[in-house]
């Protein structure tokens, strides 16, 4: 295993929404999932770790997970920005990333739009997308297979699940692929939430009310 690569994380905002940040210790090099607001101090949270931002990868589109994207990208110009196929109209579209039903309606757009099943190479590993519809149409958790990391999202939560009233959600998509997707992995992954603390996917598996067979 790759033992240079880090994962560290703080809630921004007022939705205390998870962003995680994964490095490189000896590339310098990082990445940031879901910088939801604050930028300022997720770049504070780059520098104290000496690392360079270099991508930003969404689980999905709502505003609570984005809205520091812009600053970041002032920051870092031409930074790449990665999320689902079918997120980027969400991203886009105001009445669907909730900007407009929570305060100025804002656009954005994603660079690389991933594929389910897809295998991205960056910092020296390999990172899985899973795509699970069903919080957002185009959710996508993004797996760190030798590290046994899973950035979930608002996918899967501590006894837990994302909400599926806004829309594109929906709710038989979002348990069935849980199930069918992420209840496959190890027992002992460890899962990242948009919200809340870590869990495990054998924990899950075990205790989550949402998931448990009857």
């Amino acid at each position: 295993m790759n033992e240079n690569i880090i994962l560290i994380g703080a809630g921004l905002g007022q939705m205390q929404t998870n962003c995680y940040i994964a490095g490189n210790r000896q590339t310098k090099e990082a990445l940031v999932f879901d910088p939801g607001d604050e930028g300022y101090r997720v770049m504070e949270m780059l520098e104290k770790e000496g690392l360079e931002l270099t991508a930003v990868l969404l689980t999905h589109g709502h505003f609570d997970h984005v809205m520091a994207l812009p600053y970041l990208q002032e920051q870092k110009p031409g930074l790449p920005v990665y999320l689902h196929e079918d997120e980027e109209d969400v991203l886009r579209e105001p009445s669907l990333n909730l900007t407009s039903m929570f305060g100025e309606p804002v656009s954005m757009d994603a660079d690389h739009l991933v594929k389910d099943g897809q295998i991205l190479d960056l910092l020296d590993t390999e990172i899985h997308c899973i795509h699970v519809p069903g919080h957002t149409k185009g959710g996508v958790c993004y797996y760190f297979k030798e590290q046994g990391w899973l950035i979930a999202g608002d996918t899967l939560f501590r006894q837990s699940i994302g909400r599926t009233d806004f829309p594109t959600g929906d709710t038989d998509a979002l348990l069935s692929g849980i199930r069918e997707k992420l209840f496959v992995l190890p027992d002992e992954t460890e899962v990242y939430p948009g919200h809340m603390n870590s869990t495990t996917i054998g924990l899950e598996k075990r205790t989550n009310p949402f998931l448990m067979q009857p």
